[in-house]
């Protein structure tokens, strides 16, 4: 296929893929697929703060899962900067990771991470959970809105609401 027109699977996947924008307000060149996150914001579930504090948290979760799984930052020559400098700032970035988690709480850390970083479904992060993926939907939102006050890059948002383990329903026998 030749040019720029949608594939197949692009037609398949309408609601999920943005096509290229040039205008007064965006300047995107390429097809880009929208994530969970993307989804949310554009639902209004969560604000422009909210989003960017996420998409950070993202960038440094990639930064500190490339360094440590992949190798490249250590081992590779050039990149603009000495192995050591890369090494603290992927010590850096590992530190901030677990100072959030540490603020948030591991379920929500647990919630942030599968929404913003794995993109997976709300039915898999539902099933994984045993819960309704409606109800995860907003257990995320709320994990999200802690990670924007943990993260300290959103004014105006506050403390977060701690996300309780679900009780153990008791079994309510007659009289």
């Amino acid at each position: 296929m030749t040019g720029n027109a949608p594939s197949t699977d692009r037609l398949r996947h309408a609601d999920a893929i943005d096509p290229p924008r040039i205008d007064d307000r965006a300047f995107r060149q390429a097809w880009r697929v929208r994530t969970r996150l993307d989804a949310l914001l554009a639902a209004g579930r969560i604000d422009a703060g909210i989003w960017q504090a996420a998409c950070a948290y993202r960038d440094t979760w990639e930064r500190a899962l490339t360094a440590t799984v992949a190798g490249r930052s250590f081992g590779a020559r050039g990149g603009g900067a000495d192995p050591h400098t890369r090494l603290l700032a992927v010590a850096a970035s590992v530190a901030r990771l677990h100072a959030v988690e540490t603020r948030i709480g591991q379920d929500a850390a647990a919630l942030c991470y599968a929404c913003v970083v794995e993109d997976r479904s709300w039915a898999s992060i539902g099933a994984a959970h045993h819960r309704n993926p409606e109800t995860m939907r907003d257990r995320v939102v709320i994990a999200l809105r802690a990670l924007a006050w943990a993260w300290g890059e959103v004014p105006g948002v506050g403390p977060p609401v701690r996300l309780q383990p679900p009780t153990p329903r008791r079994r309510v026998g007659r009289l």
